[in-house]
């Protein structure tokens, strides 16, 4: 048979890997009875065997990374100058140490601990390496080697307590000091049978007959009773008395003693008072309590709640061990873990389903349940103390408050949907910095998609982001609506305007404090109400009322122009008539006057029909008279009756007329169209000539007047179309600036355009395009 050291002979094994040599050194470290440990230059453990660890009664892997002073708090200041010494440069030292680790808490225990340098080849301190040997058994046998001697030293001192000596027939034949100097007795009181005179006449006789009995028996003497006391009163003591044998078996002797133990007596009915009120205290108190002791988990505590949640089962001095109950067993499981691993634990909110009312309805109710390991004098774990609390209300309170978070905390989601979706710019800011926190879909738009959030308040009047006036001047940072809030200044109703690389906005900024609440820090809201649209109408209906007082001017004078002429007219042929003229003369007169008041009627009657116009094309479309229509016939008809007109002007009017453009449309209005613009030529275009062109492009059939007058600035190219507006002073040119409203509407009526083309002093040309289908 193959010795089993044969492979460590030099002659037959081969050599050693690393990996080999490791695991050697490995297995060696980790199979040593005694401590190992190496720390780094923290004081944290790099390398721990289980010897260490079951010293220090922490899992091997919990030392790891940790600092010596977490392992084996209670003893770092006696162990901290050791590592010190180590780093200042010292070299390796043994010596004993004591204190409490967690293996046995509140228990003392003694080491024998070796403290050594780890250094590189090159003698770079690495750490410090830790040998430890527990000398706690070998502490106790030289302390208690020391407490025999005290004992002896006791015992001699107690000797010194009330003791004396008899014959063999119990008789004291010799003085005894102390116990004449305990029981106030003389020396003539207390010789042959007299120093049973001062034991208490009721424990006498029991006395007595046991001292006989010894006499007789020749066996030591052992009895409780109440001495005497000096001082007056009784004491409890302990009598003992120890035959002391010749050289043939007779009795020489008996050396006596009186053990005082009156202050023990009274400390054990206090312990046991003690005792008892413990006991009613786990008896009475609203939880389950019971006690299982030993390795065989009997009942040796229940109170009276545990047995009302077993159903009232007597479970003194049973044992739950290897039971079949499932529920049982797992308890059983759970008090084993307590008592073997010697750490208390808590599982919680155990369920547990029984008859808790005894009305025959079981119900499921929760429990924190306790386990609690309970050592002995030796600090041997001997029993498990079991301790459940009912936590069924905090369990379902709880859920309630998980629950109310729950909703609270959706119903903080929907608010936040809905600030989003407010149609009103809404900006959360942090008061200290300035730093915006949040800011809903319509900031996010005006500010180009992705709200510039983090920004700082300095940062708010810089680069694309910055802030004017409604005058358009730039806004310093202490004068912007926002920044004011942020440092505490109130904002209501600011008007700011708000430059963003989306454009402009104007706004009006109220702002308002939020106090930290809900788990939400301090914050202060910014509400930016878009008023640009606002603003453009506010403009609009500003211009348009210019417009309207203008036009009420310039309809008063159109208006009062052919009134005033009429009325002198009329006065000159009321003068003729009242004077001595012929008939023929005052004839010829009022026709001529007629004539003239006929023209002023007609100009009036135009500018009437004209506003009359206008109201209906602004209000209810009227139905066009559609019907087949060549454009160049219209025009033609047009320019005929315009011819007195044109002479009258100086204006030659050529027509280029392409045949073919026909469309349905309604004839009357497009010759009001011709009609208006042909007017405009010859009004601004006189003594020069005017054409006009019909031509058909791609199923549009298209109208262009053009002019060589005094011609349109380009501003006005676009207002010219709207009521009451007009590109020459009404001082030089009449009318009422509605013309080419009209012209526009009805156009537009036709699903037609109507546009300008002009430069100033190069004449207009007024281009109409209407669709052929």
């Amino acid at each position: 048979m193959e010795s089993p050291s044969a492979s460590f002979d030099p002659e037959t094994r081969e050599p050693l890997t690393d990996e080999h040599s490791r695991l050697l050194l490995e297995t060696l470290v980790a199979s040593t009875p005694v401590g190992l440990a190496v720390v780094d230059l923290r004081q944290r453990f790099v390398q721990v065997n289980d010897a260490l660890a079951a010293i220090n009664g922490i899992p091997r892997a919990a030392h790891l990374g940790r600092k010596v002073q977490e392992i084996v708090p209670e003893m770092w200041p006696t162990l901290r100058p050791q590592y010190q010494r180590i780093l200042d440069g010292g070299g390796a030292q043994t010596l004993e140490v004591s204190g409490v680790t967690s293996k046995e808490l509140g228990v003392e225990r003694h080491f024998l601990v070796s403290y050594y340098p780890v250094r590189t080849s090159a003698g770079a301190l690495l750490g410090i390496g830790i040998i430890v040997v527990e000398v706690t058994e070998q502490r106790r046998a030289h302390d208690a080697l020391l407490a025999s001697e005290q004992r002896y030293r006791s015992l001699v001192e107690a000797l010194a307590q009330p003791v004396w000596t008899t014959n063999g027939r119990g008789e004291v034949v010799e003085p005894a000091p102390r116990w004449m100097e305990f029981t106030g007795q003389t020396h003539a009181e207390h010789l042959g049978l007299g120093w049973l005179a001062a034991i208490h006449p009721d424990d006498r006789k029991r006395v007595v007959r046991g001292w006989v009995e010894s006499l007789r028996t020749k066996t030591t003497y052992r009895g409780e009773f109440r001495l005497r006391y000096h001082a007056g009163g009784y004491r409890d003591v302990v009598g003992r008395a120890v035959p002391v044998f010749g050289k043939k078996g007779a009795i020489r002797e008996w050396i006596s003693t009186a053990e005082d133990i009156t202050e023990r007596k009274h400390a054990e009915a206090q312990a046991e008072n003690e005792r008892a009120r413990l006991r009613s205290v786990l008896t009475s108190a609203p939880a389950s309590i019971a006690i299982l002791s030993g390795e065989e988990q009997v009942f040796t505590l229940v109170n009276p709640l545990y047995k009302a949640l077993s159903g009232g089962v007597d479970l003194m001095g049973a044992s739950i061990k290897g039971t079949d109950d499932a529920r049982a067993a797992e308890y059983s499981r759970l008090l084993e873990k307590a008592y073997t691993q010697g750490e208390p634990f808590i599982e919680k909110e155990v369920p547990i389903t029984t008859d808790f009312q005894n009305t025959g309805v079981e119900s499921t109710r929760r429990f924190d349940v306790a386990y609690q390991p309970l050592r002995d004098v030796k600090g041997q774990v001997d029993s498990v103390l079991s301790f459940a609390i009912d936590v069924t209300e905090r369990v379902e309170a709880r859920k309630k408050l998980e629950e109310s978070a729950a909703s609270l905390k959706n119903q903080q989601r929907w608010l936040e949907a809905v600030l989003d979706r407010t149609p009103v710019a809404m900006i959360l800011v942090e008061p200290q910095t300035g730093r915006v926190v949040f800011a809903n879909q319509v900031a996010r738009r005006m500010a180009g998609g992705d709200f510039p959030g983090g920004l700082s308040e300095e940062a708010y009047n810089r680069g694309e982001y910055h802030f004017t006036d409604e005058a358009g001047r730039v806004l310093s940072l202490e004068e912007i609506p926002g920044v004011r809030a942020v440092r505490g200044t109130p904002v209501h109703g600011e008007p700011v305007i708000w430059h963003t690389p989306t454009g402009h906005y104007s706004l009006l900024v109220e702002a308002a404090p939020l106090p930290a609440q809900h788990g939400h820090d301090a914050a202060v809201l910014l509400a930016l109400q878009d008023v640009t649209e606002l603003r453009t109408t506010q403009a609009q209906l500003q211009h348009a009322v210019s417009l309207r007082d203008e036009f009420l001017t310039v309809a008063s004078h159109e208006l009062k122009t052919p009134l005033t002429p009429l009325q002198l007219k009329l006065q000159s042929l009321v003068r003729d008539a009242q004077a001595e003229q012929t008939l023929e003369a005052l004839r010829a007169r009022v026709v001529k006057t007629a004539e003239t008041i006929s023209g002023q009627v007609r100009k009036m009657t135009t500018l009437i029909n004209d506003l009359l116009e206008v109201t209906q094309l602004t209000g209810p479309a009227a139905p066009l008279q559609l019907e087949d229509v060549d454009l160049a016939d219209v025009v033609r008809t047009v320019v005929e009756r315009f011819q007195a007109q044109a002479t009258k002007a100086g204006c030659k009017v050529i027509i280029d007329a392409e045949p073919g453009a026909v469309g349905r449309w309604d004839r009357h209005r497009l010759e009001q169209v011709a009609s208006s613009l042909l007017s405009n030529a010859l009004k601004y275009g006189p003594g020069r000539p005017v054409t006009l062109r019909v031509e058909r492009d791609r199923g549009r059939a298209r109208l262009s007047v053009r002019d060589e007058g005094i011609g349109i600035a380009p501003g006005s190219l676009q207002a010219i179309f709207e009521k009451f507006t007009r590109a020459v002073s009404t001082r030089h040119y009449g009318g009422l600036g509605l013309g080419l409203f009209i012209t526009r509407q009805i156009v537009e009526a036709h699903h037609g355009t109507l546009r300008a083309v002009s430069q100033p002093g190069q004449g207009a040309t007024f281009i109409v395009e209407l669709p052929m289908v």
